[in-house]
């Protein structure tokens, strides 16, 4: 029989890391209207796995001309990813009616298809937070440690496996942050690219960040769980030079964003993020991950109900909920049985 899934747990060393969402109010955004640019149409996404089970195509073409044959379905291939011990395909469709056709015909191939899902930031407070006249350290941070922060002594100045973030960017030139933080995807470390991880249009990134590793004794900003952590890895989803706000991203990104994490070296990856939509190409990709090692933890949601957002709500994820200053559950939490903290 298949064991069944598993939750994650956390060694004590990595506590510290895991419970930073707890603090955060960190979870989903109710989905807008908007989309990643103000007037842009989106198509249907749909995301194609299980290539591999398929040597050939009606018409003996072997699988580096799929892209052809997904054309000649309807389909438009906007990127493949490699990911998890798998490749997905992504391809974009002109309306629902078109995504029927093309599924009905790539699933007589043999392959499964689903639509992608959106995934959205979480709200950030840095909006309205007033900015202190001195350094100060949030009262969650001293829930995470039982009183006050330890001394520098306690926290390691090199790591093996650094921790990666998965949000809008991390603002390189902020003051209270570490200044070596580098792209976990390559791609984003040219500051003239769109997606640059060092710029961070709506500062959701750089906030979570801060709640990780805003450096102590600095006489700015806050204290992080992790003060002044070192050789942070960031991928970039939300928040392309050029689009008006954060916007979304897309569970199949998101997949690929893990795999960037893990090649850098990661074993464990914060994502304030989520949406409504269960995804069985993100949850298998992330159980994967699990199996691999790689700790994953995610917020579980700010709608205040007992529904259930993605990825946090996969049996593979670490799902934080919030806490008020008196160890209540905050009312704008999620609550759910898949809530691991």
């Amino acid at each position: 029989a298949n064991t069944p899934p598993r939750k994650p747990t956390a060694s004590r060393d990595s506590m510290p890391f895991v419970l930073f969402l707890a603090l955060l109010a960190s979870a989903t955004a109710a989905p807008t209207t908007k989309g990643r640019r103000a007037n842009e149409q989106p198509k249907v996404r749909l995301v194609v796995t299980g290539e591999t089970n398929v040597a050939r195509t009606t018409r003996g073409a072997r699988a580096s001309n799929r892209v052809a044959q997904m054309a000649a379905w309807g389909g438009n291939v906007t990127m493949t990813i490699r990911a998890a011990h798998n490749t997905f395909t992504v391809v974009e469709v002109a309306d629902p009616n078109e995504a029927r056709l093309f599924k009905e015909q790539a699933e007589r191939s043999g392959l499964r298809v689903e639509e992608d899902q959106r995934r959205y930031p979480g709200p950030s407070s840095s909006a309205t937070r007033t900015q202190p006249l001195a350094e100060e350290t949030p009262w969650g941070i001293e829930r995470v440690y039982n009183g006050a922060v330890p001394n520098a002594s306690f926290f390691p100045s090199a790591v093996t496996h650094p921790l990666c973030i998965i949000d809008s960017g991390y603002l390189l030139t902020h003051p209270d942050l570490p200044s070596d933080a580098t792209a976990a995807d390559p791609l984003q470390a040219d500051p003239a690219g769109t997606m640059y991880f060092g710029g961070d249009l709506c500062n959701h990134g750089t906030h979570v960040a801060g709640t990780i590793a805003a450096i102590g004794g600095d006489g700015e900003g806050v204290v992080g769980v992790f003060p002044g952590a070192p050789g942070l890895k960031i991928v970039k989803v939300f928040g392309q030079a050029g689009s008006p706000g954060c916007g979304w991203t897309w569970a199949s990104q998101l997949v690929d964003a893990v795999q960037r994490c893990v090649d850098s070296g990661a074993k464990i990856v914060s994502m304030s993020l989520g949406g409504g939509g269960p995804s069985s190409t993100e949850r298998d990709a992330f159980q994967t991950f699990f199996d691999d090692g790689i700790l994953i933890v995610a917020s579980a949601g700010n709608g205040g109900s007992s529904s259930y957002s993605y990825p946090a709500s996969y049996p593979s994820i670490m799902s934080v909920a919030a806490t008020d200053s008196s160890d209540a559950k905050a009312s704008f939490s999620q609550f759910n049985d898949e809530v691991d903290i």
